[in-house]
C-alpha cells in the first residue's frame, strides 16, 4: 500500500542509471529521499505506471573517509521497488530475463513494495523464482516521512539534545536497555540525538538522526524508551524533538518502523508522519 505525501517541493529524481525518470517516480517520496542520502550507484532501472524498481551496486558508502554502517559485497547487488506489488514482480521477472545468463545477481539486500514476493512466485518463471524471492522476506516494514515541524507534545519540556562523547555515553545506556537492536549506531558521525530527562536526570528514551549528507533529509533511528517508562508519552516527546530540529534543517524526516509495532505507527501518525510505503525486505 502506498498513501500519498507530498514531495512536490523537493527536488525530483530526473535520472537514474544515466535513464530518464517520468515525473510519477521522480516526485515518489521515497525514491527523492533514498537518492538523496548520496549511496546510491545504480546500475540498472525499470519502471511503468504500476511500479519503480532500481538496481544498485552494493558496496560501502564514504562519508568523510570513513565507511558508513552498511555491509560490503563486492560482487553483490541491492534492489529497491516502490509502487504496487504487483508491478514490482512483473518488473522483476523481466529484468531477471533482461539480464541473463547472470540475472540480477547475487542479491545481498531487496527491499519491496509488500507483496510482491507473494506475486512473484504467484507469477512463475520460466526458469524458477530468482533469489531471494524464492523465499519469504525476512521482515515487514513502513517507510515514514514528515515534510512539517509536529506540533508541541508534552513532556518535551524534559528533553535535551545529548551532546558529546557524556551526551553519547548516556544515549547508549538508554538504548542498551530501551532498543538494544536499534540500527542507527550511537557513535556515527553527523549523527544528532535527544534525550528524555526524569526527576534525577536519568535519560529514560532517546531518539537518534542520521544525517549522513548535511542538507538532506533526516532518518531517524534507534527510537526507543525504557520498558518501566513506557506509556507515558515520552517516546512522542522525543521524536517530537527530533522531528522539529530535522524540518528545520532539512527538507524532510523518514523514519522506518516494524510493520507489527502498531504502537509507534500511532506515535508518528500523531506527529505528521506519512505512510510512503509498505515494505518486505530480505538481506
Amino acid at each position: 500500500m502506498t498513501l500519498s505525501l507530498d514531495a512536490s517541493s523537493l527536488a525530483p529524481v530526473t535520472q537514474v542509471a544515466g535513464a530518464s525518470v517520468p515525473p510519477r517516480w521522480a516526485h515518489h517520496p521515497v525514491v527523492v529521499a533514498e537518492a538523496a542520502h548520496g549511496g546510491w550507484d545504480a546500475s540498472h532501472v525499470w519502471h511503468d505506471d504500476d511500479a519503480f524498481l532500481v538496481r544498485l551496486r552494493w558496496r560501502e558508502r564514504i562519508d568523510g573517509g570513513r565507511p558508513l554502517a552498511v555491509d560490503h559485497d563486492a560482487t553483490g547487488v541491492s534492489l529497491l521497488a516502490v509502487g504496487g506489488p504487483e508491478g514490482a514482480a512483473r518488473l522483476l521477472l523481466a529484468a531477471e530475463a533482461e539480464l541473463r545468463p547472470g540475472g540480477l545477481g547475487p542479491v545481498v539486500r531487496a527491499s519491496m513494495p509488500r507483496g510482491t514476493y507473494a506475486a512473484v512466485s504467484a507469477a512463475g518463471a520460466r526458469d524458477g523464482v530468482p533469489a531471494p524471492f524464492d523465499h519469504a522476506p525476512f521482515d515487514a516494514w513502513d517507510w515514514y516521512a514528515v515534510t512539517e515541524p509536529p506540533a508541541a507534545v508534552p513532556g518535551e519540556e524534559r528533553v535535551v539534545e545529548l551532546l558529546g562523547d557524556a551526551g553519547r555515553a548516556e544515549a547508549a545506556a538508554c538504548l542498551a536497555v530501551a532498543n538494544p537492536d536499534g540500527e542507527l549506531p550511537v557513535g556515527e558521525p553527523r549523527s544528532r540525538w535527544w534525550g528524555w530527562r526524569d526527576d534525577d536526570g536519568v535519560v529514560r528514551a532517546v531518539a537518534g538522526a542520521s544525517r549522513r549528507v548535511p542538507g538532506r533529509p533526516w532518518t531517524l533511528g534507534s527510537i526507543g524508551t525504557e520498558p518501566a517508562w513506557r506509556g507515558r508519552g515520552i517516546g512522542a516527546a522525543v521524536t517530537a524533538s527530533a522531528t522539529r530540529a530535522g524540518v528545520a534543517e532539512a527538507s524532510m524526516v523518514t523514519l522506518g518502523v516494524y510493520a507489527h509495532n502498531v504502537a509507534a505507527r500511532s506515535v508518528y501518525r500523531r506527529l505528521g508522519y506519512v505512510l510512503g510505503q509498505e515494505f518486505e525486505s530480505s538481506r
